[in-house]
C-alpha cells in the first residue's frame, strides 16, 4: 500500500498540541517549556511513531528527518498564543458598503439582510426567525460566508476563463486572485479564509498540473490560519469549519460506494451531507449541546438552492451597481429562489425531535 507523505498533517499536529499547552500553561514556563518539550521530542515521540506506523496500516508516516522542525512549530505554537494579534483590518469595506446597499434597494428588508450574510458575509441583519429556523434544521452554514460559496464562486470564474479560451496558467492565476479578493469583500472570516487558503492550494497543483492531496492541502490552511492567529484554534467557526471538511474528505468516499445502490447524484448529496454531519455534530454537542438528525436530510433540499441563491445574489449585488434594468429581473429570481429556500428550511425546522437540546450551553 503506498502511503501518502502529509507533512501539513504533522506540522499542524504538532502546531496544535503547543498552542494548547501555551494557552494553559502561564507564560513563564514557555522558557523551561520549550527546553523539555525538544528534548522529549529528540529522544521519544519520533521513534515511538515510527514503530507505530511500520505496524499499522494508517494514512499518513512521519518523516523523522524533519524533527528539528517538529520541535520548532511545537515551540512556536507555544509562543504565538501569547502573541497580541492586531484587529482585522476591513479592506475593500467601500465596495463591501455599495453591494450591500444593492440588496436593499431590489429586495424586502428581511430578504436583503439575509442575502447580505450568505453573499458578503455581513450577518448583522439577518431576521431572527431566519436564524432559528436555519439553526434548528441543522442548516445553520447556509447564513454564513464559507467555503460552499467560495467554491461556487470560484466554479463560475474558472468555468468562464476556460469559456473565453484563457490559457491554464492564467485561469488558475487570475481564480485565486478572485478568491482572495471575494475572501477579504466578505470580512475575511476563519471559514472563507480556510476555504480561500485550500481553493489556492489546490488552484497551484492546477496550474503546475501537479496532483494534489486534499487533507494535506486542508491542514496546510488550518496551518497558516494558526500562524497568523493562534486563538483560532479555540474559535468555533474554526472548529465547525475545518472538521466538516475534514469529515467529507474522509468518509464522503467509504459513503458513497456503500450508497452505491441508489442513483449516482443521490448516492454523493447524501454521502456528503452525512459526512458534514458526522463532522460538526460533536462540535455542535461541545459548544451548543445541541443535534439536529434532520438535518441529514434538509441539506439535501437546502444546499442546491443555496447555489443557486449565491450565484443570483452575487449577479444582483454587481447589477445594482452597473445595471439597474437587469437587477430588477435578477431581483425577481432571487426573491423566487431565496424564499423556497426559507419556506423549506421552516418547514424542517418544525418536523418533530428534528432539533434536539440535550443540554444548556450554561453548563459551561
Amino acid at each position: 500500500m503506498n502511503i501518502p507523505h502529509r507533512p501539513c498533517c504533522w506540522l499542524l499536529l504538532f502546531l496544535s498540541l503547543g498552542i494548547l499547552i501555551g494557552h494553559f500553561l502561564p507564560f513563564p514556563l514557555i522558557y523551561w517549556l520549550w527546553a523539555s518539550v525538544i528534548l522529549i521530542i529528540l529522544n521519544w515521540i519520533p521513534a515511538y511513531i515510527s514503530l507505530l506506523l511500520r505496524r499499522r496500516q494508517v494514512m499518513t508516516r512521519l518523516n523523522k528527518g524533519v524533527w528539528p522542525l517538529y520541535a520548532a512549530i511545537f515551540c512556536l505554537g507555544a509562543a504565538l498564543i501569547h502573541v497580541a494579534h492586531p484587529p482585522a483590518m476591513e479592506p475593500l469595506r467601500d465596495w463591501q458598503v455599495q453591494l450591500k446597499q444593492s440588496f436593499y434597494r431590489y429586495l424586502d428588508p428581511d430578504e436583503a439582510g439575509t442575502m447580505s450574510a450568505i453573499v458578503l458575509g455581513d450577518r448583522s441583519q439577518i431576521p431572527k426567525e431566519i436564524k432559528v429556523a436555519m439553526r434548528n434544521c441543522g442548516v445553520g452554514h447556509v447564513l454564513v460566508c464559507a467555503g460552499l460559496h467560495l467554491a461556487m464562486m470560484a466554479t463560475i470564474v474558472v468555468f468562464v476563463l476556460k469559456f473565453i479560451r484563457i490559457p491554464r496558467l492564467f485561469q488558475g492565476w487570475l481564480s485565486i486572485l478572485f478568491i482572495f479578493t471575494y475572501a477579504l469583500l466578505t470580512g475575511g472570516s476563519i471559514p472563507v479564509m480556510r476555504a480561500a487558503v485550500t481553493a489556492s492550494l489546490l488552484l497551484a497543483s492546477y496550474i503546475f498540473e501537479l496532483e494534489s492531496d486534499a487533507f494535506n492541502s486542508l491542514c496546510a490552511a488550518a496551518l497558516l490560519i494558526l500562524l497568523m492567529n493562534a486563538d483560532n484554534l479555540f474559535d468555533t467557526s474554526f472548529q465547525l469549519s475545518f472538521s466538516a471538511v475534514a469529515a467529507i474528505i474522509i468518509l464522503c468516499k467509504p459513503l458513497e460506494e456503500k450508497l452505491s445502490f441508489l442513483p449516482r447524484w443521490m448516492a454523493v448529496a447524501l454521502a456528503v451531507s452525512t459526512s458534514a454531519w458526522v463532522g460538526i455534530t460533536p462540535v455542535q454537542l461541545w459548544h451548543f449541546g445541541t443535534i439536529t438528525p434532520i438535518a441529514l436530510i434538509a441539506n439535501l433540499f437546502i444546499v442546491p438552492l443555496l447555489d443557486i441563491t449565491v450565484a443570483l445574489g452575487l449577479c444582483l449585488a454587481l447589477a445594482g451597481l452597473w445595471a439597474p434594468p437587469l437587477a430588477w429581473m435578477i431581483a425577481g429570481c432571487v426573491k423566487v429562489v431565496f424564499n423556497l429556500m426559507v419556506v423549506i428550511a421552516f418547514w424542517f425546522a418544525n418536523v418533530p425531535f428534528g432539533y434536539i437540546q440535550l443540554w444548556s450551553v450554561s453548563r459551561f
